[in-house]
């Protein structure tokens, strides 16, 4: 149930290449990282960014998360604390996005938390394994060495998420780089 790439960003390309079909769906909310909607089309799938207002202290809403979703919806990303807007997820909000992703069975949680130690002004970190456990089966959680440990350059990233998952991530990254360098894995330990 674990994948460990060279940095965060290809555990996140070897999920969606190895899931995703042409015409498929990715729920990117903005502001966003810049890699996800390019690496949803490298995949031949379609960034569906859903914008998300200071209003709404850029977070993605249950109401528009539900507009968002199509039939051919196959992920939602989820960052946080998010690049770049700092936006924090509390426990109830995630609750909340699970809520309505248990009415989609077909969308998986692509939780991407790689700033979960950059915390500020009491915020407390929540990631949808933790809040929604009924859904393991469909979410993965991503993390990496580069921003907490301040080891970019070695260039470790890592996963956990269901088996399946797991595997057909793997068949990916066998034909592209193998495995993380050893003298970074044994410096990540």
């Amino acid at each position: 149930q674990i994948s460990v790439g060279t940095g965060a960003k290809q555990v996140v390309f070897n999920a969606l290449m190895a899931t995703l079909n042409a015409g498929d769906e990715v729920i990117v909310p903005a502001p966003y990282y810049a890699s996800y909607p390019d690496i949803a089309r490298i995949a031949g799938a379609v960034p569906r960014v859903v914008t998300c207002p200071s209003e709404s202290g850029f977070k993605l809403t249950p109401a528009a998360l539900e507009g968002a979703l199509t039939g051919r919806s196959r992920w939602l990303v989820l960052n946080s604390p998010g690049n770049p807007s700092g936006a924090v997820y509390d426990q109830g909000e995630l609750a909340a996005l699970a809520q309505v992703l248990r009415r989609h069975p077909t969308v998986a949680v692509l939780s991407d938390d790689i700033y979960e130690h950059f915390l500020y002004d009491g915020a407390k970190f929540a990631t949808m394994a933790q809040v929604a456990p009924d859904m393991a089966d469909r979410t993965l959680t991503v993390n990496g060495v580069s921003k907490t440990y301040g080891m970019t350059g070695w260039r470790i990233g890592y996963a956990g998420g269901p088996s399946a998952l797991i595997r057909a991530m793997a068949r990916i990254q066998y034909q592209c780089t193998t495995s993380p360098c050893s003298v970074s894995q044994a410096a990540a330990v």
